[in-house]
């Protein structure tokens, strides 16, 4: 990773950390609305909130690891690599306190996409929605401290090479 790729991965989370707010934002204005359908739009919501994640998640295993092996348990794994320091690689994109969350948005995605005749029940969906509106405040300083960390390591490189 050079300082250019920084650049353009940090612009890329921050994109992303744009649809991040603006579906948590839709997600608590669906979760409210009295309107026939609110519930699966909150949903609708929470999946495309859960989805740009997993993208920029990827994106950071690309842009460090080369690749992220796709198979059975994708998913978990996806979420498990972001939280850990990989000495000599990267930082940690996620809190091991997020966790938890991310898990849950995880789970109720997974739900939401694959159960096809689901009542979306909304004393259910209520703390997902808080904990999308909690994440989606929570993204702009950890991709800020993550691009930190990555760019004194690059600075320490040069300085030392």
């Amino acid at each position: 990773m050079d300082r250019i790729a920084l650049e353009i991965l940090r612009r890329e989370l921050q994109a992303d950390g744009m649809v991040i707010a603006d579906a948590a934002s839709k997600a608590r204005e669906r979760f409210e609305a009295e309107w026939p359908g609110h519930l699966e739009a909150a949903a609708f919501e929470l999946h495309r909130l859960y989805n740009v994640a997993e993208k920029a998640f990827e994106r950071v295993c690309e842009a460090f690891e080369n690749h992220f092996e796709k198979r059975g348990d994708y998913h978990e794994r996806l979420l498990e690599r972001m939280a850990p320091d990989l000495p000599g690689i990267r930082p940690a994109l996620l809190d091991r306190a997020n966790r938890a969350a991310w898990r849950d948005l995880k789970a109720f995605c997974h739900l939401f996409r694959h159960a096809y005749d689901i009542e979306l029940d909304p004393h259910r969906i209520r703390p997902l929605v808080g904990r999308a509106q909690e994440l989606g405040a929570a993204w702009p300083g950890h991709i800020e401290r993550f691009v930190d960390v990555v760019r004194q390591a690059l600075e320490s490189d040069s300085a030392g090479g």
